[in-house]
C-alpha cells in the first residue's frame, strides 16, 4: 500500500529529526490506517462476523488527482459496501 501510495505521490518521505525518515501524506491526503479486521464474536465465542486479515486503509483526498495517479493507487473488487470505520 505505501508503495502504491509513493508512487501515486501521496506518500511521501519527511525527515523527521535525527535522521528519521516517515512516509507522510501530502497537504490535502489523510491516510487512516486499520490493519488487519478482527472477528467478532458473541458472549459464546461464536463468530457472528468474519474478520478480514488483509490490510486495510482508507484514504481521503481533498485534492484534485491526475489521471496518473489514480491510475497508480490499487482498486477493490468488490468495493466495500459497509465501511468498518468513516472519516468524522
Amino acid at each position: 500500500m505505501d508503495d502504491a501510495l509513493e508512487a501515486a505521490g501521496i506518500l511521501v518521505e519527511q525527515d523527521m529529526g535525527e535522521g528519521e525518515l516517515a512516509l507522510m501524506p501530502v497537504p490535502g491526503a489523510y491516510l487512516d490506517r486499520i490493519g488487519p479486521i478482527p472477528p467478532q464474536y458473541d458472549a459464546d465465542g461464536n463468530i457472528v462476523k468474519p474478520g478480514h486479515p488483509e490490510y486495510h486503509a482508507n484514504l481521503r483526498v481533498t485534492i484534485e488527482l491526475t489521471e496518473e495517479q489514480v491510475a497508480a493507487l490499487p482498486t477493490f473488487d468488490p468495493l466495500p459496501s459497509i465501511p468498518y470505520r468513516v472519516f468524522a
